[in-house]
């Protein structure tokens, strides 16, 4: 059995809303965390996911800030360092897709890419290290992605903002190790998420017969390993990368 012992820690999931950040934030809670569900515009899905929680004897709350923006961010954190005195684990899973081949991308949906899904995951993983690093310990997991190993048509802005994801997850665990803080990379398949339904409906059985294990993943498969990463049985893995895809990356 994981020991899931996450009671009197504070959680706090970006991109929770939805999908898989939805789910992460629900199996956290169910260890125990009271977990901030943190959102950019979906105020009623991440009401819900707290409405949800708390029907399950969980704890939590919803919090409305865009980690693209500098200011909203930090906003936020210190409304978290305000209310509630620390931050124990972070999930940095707030991210965005606007495909387009490379040869006629516009930059501004290449800069939005990286902003949110690179630039918003440095932002808070700097910010909770601050709080973190002074008490010695805590959990950061990143959201990462298969692309960033495969690459993907269409796709070089999401494929190059989730590979630096796993770079800064390796120099970033290495400078806090000593103090007692992890730092972990988790990387999805192809999940079933709003993200991924058009995908789904136009090439849907093309990609399935990319995955070993026949079937198209959930949001809770990856929330499974999320939990694992951020418990005590996991005290001694930090810096690594681990995929969730039903073997489509080695396929």
């Amino acid at each position: 059995m994981i020991r899931t012992h996450l009671e009197d820690q504070v959680a706090l999931v970006t991109g929770g809303a939805r999908g898989i950040g939805a789910a992460i934030a629900s199996r956290l809670a169910a260890g125990g965390a009271h977990v901030i569900v943190n959102y950019r515009g979906s105020e009623d899905d991440a009401n819900a996911v707290v409405t949800a929680i708390h029907a399950a004897g969980g704890s939590a709350e919803a919090l409305q800030a865009d980690v693209a923006d500098a200011q909203a961010t930090e906003t936020l954190f210190r409304g978290v360092f305000s209310e509630h005195g620390r931050l124990d684990i972070l999930v940095n899973n707030a991210g965005v897709a606007k495909d387009a081949l490379l040869a006629t991308m516009r930059d501004r949906d290449w800069q939005k890419v990286i902003d949110v899904n690179l630039g918003g995951l440095q932002r808070c993983t700097r910010l909770a290290l601050q709080r973190m690093m002074p008490a010695r310990s805590g959990c950061i997991v990143n959201l990462s992605s298969i692309q960033a190993l495969r690459g993907g048509r269409g796709q070089a802005n999401y494929a190059a903002a989730k590979a630096g994801v796993l770079g800064l997850t390796r120099a970033a665990a290495l400078e806090v190790a000593d103090r007692g803080i992890r730092i972990n990379a988790v990387l999805p398949g192809f999940i079933e998420t709003d993200m991924t339904a058009m995908i789904q409906r136009r090439a849907g059985d093309e990609v399935l017969a990319r995955i070993p294990a026949g079937r198209f993943g959930t949001p809770e498969d990856v929330a499974g390993l999320v939990l694992f990463l951020c418990s005590e049985d996991a005290a001694y893995i930090t810096g690594q990368a681990f995929t969730v895809d039903g073997g489509m990356s080695i396929a």
